[in-house]
């Protein structure tokens, strides 16, 4: 998957993809404030953050209930787990992902 072929790439959310193996992926990707992804999830794939800068705002959905983090150090999201990333800082935030377990995919919610 190329980097600007992912469907949460936009204006405000930048992926760089910094390494690929044959079982993981390791990315840097960058929020801009008031930027967000879609809800999605990973068939296989879990994804852990390691925030570098700034405070991530993780949201995870099951059924309608949503619960909600402010990451300001690491954070793993498991395989299945409806979820998706913001910025709700007025600077950007920059974090390290690794996915790993499976094929990288996505699949918006």
């Amino acid at each position: 998957m190329n980097d600007k072929d992912i469907p949460l790439a936009n204006d405000k959310v930048l992926y760089k993809t910094l390494l690929t193996e044959q079982s993981y992926t390791v990315s840097q990707t960058t929020v801009r404030a008031g930027g967000e992804t879609q809800w999605h999830r990973h068939t296989h794939v879990r994804d852990r953050f390691v925030v570098v800068q700034g405070v991530l705002t993780v949201e995870t959905k099951t059924g309608e209930l949503i619960d909600r983090m402010q990451v300001y150090d690491h954070y793993t999201v498991e395989p299945g787990v409806i979820h998706h990333v913001m910025n709700e800082t007025a600077d950007d935030v920059v974090y390290i992902m690794i996915q790993s377990g499976g094929a990288r995919d996505i699949v918006l919610a």
